[in-house]
């Protein structure tokens, strides 16, 4: 839908109006309530006195207000093309997660990842499954509502963006770099979006020689504090299996919910914009062919915190850089 600012969405309840359009108008009498606003002015990330990180600083700021002028032709001679430009496969920028827009470019970048990472590093993936039931009301004098194997190996398949980031299939091995994807202990810096490395496992047998996973021990790499858990090494944690009430998209365009038996980590060769949020590396790759808005933009570029540690994968949409910003975003 369209943001709450916008001309677009009405101030006024009808009945004619969709649910969606009456969640949207409430939602805009809410944030009519706030009076105030800031915005930041300098930015706390790029914080080094090279001539190149200066231009990079003033030109996020132009990009808050779609103004931009010198960011088009900066960002523009960080797309790895030539000689002497930055290149993927150095190995300052050989593991670093790739920041997209669409949740389907995470899915397949994390996919090439994990095989390329298998590969460099002479070890074997290991495919681990989920264990799926129907999230209908069970009755207790019948059998549990488990999924019927057709419907089973289908929703194995799905990519992650298709069952809300608890994959029905991970395929790990050691040292691999993983997200967690739940708030698992808040006091071990154990939450949503946490990174780490894959350390070791412990698992239970499933039907057709399959192996699901019970416990995920993760060594975390950007935890703020260093974690000493009891018989494990320094910033291990364990992740165990949940069962979490999921709705899914099917292929016929239909939803199914169901109860989806797996630890909630994904990958992390690759994450969107909206997850990237709140993060700063020295080394920052994105992709801004598919950023629908100049904010979105500014939220890929904001996590860098050097110029020289900038990769922007492919080409982009100037346009989305410049030309102010609409009226109703100015109010």
């Amino acid at each position: 839908g369209y943001p709450l600012y916008s001309h677009k969405v009405g101030t006024v309840l009808h009945t004619t109006y969709s649910y969606c359009e009456q969640e949207a108008s409430i939602g805009k009498a809410l944030w009519h309530q706030v009076t105030t606003a800031v915005i930041l002015r300098q930015n706390m990330r790029q914080n080094k006195q090279s001539p190149d990180d200066a231009k990079l600083r003033k030109a996020l700021e132009n990009l808050q207000y779609k103004s931009c002028t010198e960011s088009v032709t900066m960002c523009s001679a960080t797309v790895p093309w030539g000689d002497e430009k930055p290149k993927l496969n150095q190995p300052r920028f050989r593991n670093i997660f790739v920041i997209t827009a669409w949740n389907a470019y995470r899915d397949k970048i994390n996919e090439l990842g994990c095989a390329r990472f298998a590969r460099e590093t002479g070890q074997q993936l290991v495919t681990f499954y989920s264990e799926d039931k129907s999230a209908a009301i069970v009755d207790p004098s019948r059998s549990p509502n488990i999924v019927e194997p057709e419907l089973q190996q289908i929703l194995w398949e799905f990519p992650h963006e298709c069952t809300d980031n608890h994959p029905g299939k991970l395929t790990l091995c050691m040292g691999l770099p993983v997200m967690i994807k739940t708030n698992e202990a808040t006091e071990c810096c154990v939450t949503n979006g946490a990174e780490g490395i894959v350390a070791g496992w412990k698992v239970r047998p499933l039907p057709d020689n399959r192996v699901a996973l019970d416990t995920l021990f993760i060594r975390l790499t950007s935890a703020p504090t260093s974690i000493q858990l009891e018989g494990l090494p320094e910033n291990v944690i364990p992740i165990s299996h949940q069962p979490l009430r999921i709705l899914c998209k099917m292929l016929n365009d239909k939803t199914l919910t169901i109860l989806c038996d797996q630890v909630a980590v994904i990958p992390n060769f690759a994450m969107t914009d909206f997850g990237s949020q709140g993060r700063t590396k020295p080394d920052n790759v994105v992709d801004l062919q598919n950023c629908k808005s100049h904010q979105s933009i500014y939220i890929c570029l904001w996590k860098g915190s050097t110029y020289d540690g900038m990769i922007i994968v492919q080409g982009f949409d100037k346009q989305k850089m410049t030309g102010g910003i609409s009226g109703s975003l100015r109010q």
